[in-house]
């Protein structure tokens, strides 16, 4: 299993939810929408995950099909 988790907006419950996979040992996605770049920046409990960028829900689907592959392929 796996966690996505979109911080577009800043939602405070995110940062919990997102936590709380990582202290499950659940691998976390994180992603947010490429117009808040810098809102990201901002947070330095977050700023060292690697965070996909998204353009729109095509351009997310993409990346998470591929980001999703790449951490958890089918066994």
């Amino acid at each position: 299993s796996l966690l996505v988790a979109d911080f577009t907006g800043q939602r405070t419950g995110v940062y919990f939810e997102a936590g709380f996979g990582l202290g499950l040992g659940i691998p976390v996605i994180w992603c947010c929408k490429e117009t808040e770049r810098e809102e990201l920046k901002r947070h330095f409990d977050t700023r060292q995950y690697n965070h996909i960028l998204w353009k729109d829900a095509a351009d997310l689907r993409e990346k998470l099909r591929n980001r999703i592959n790449a951490t958890a392929p089918r066994r």
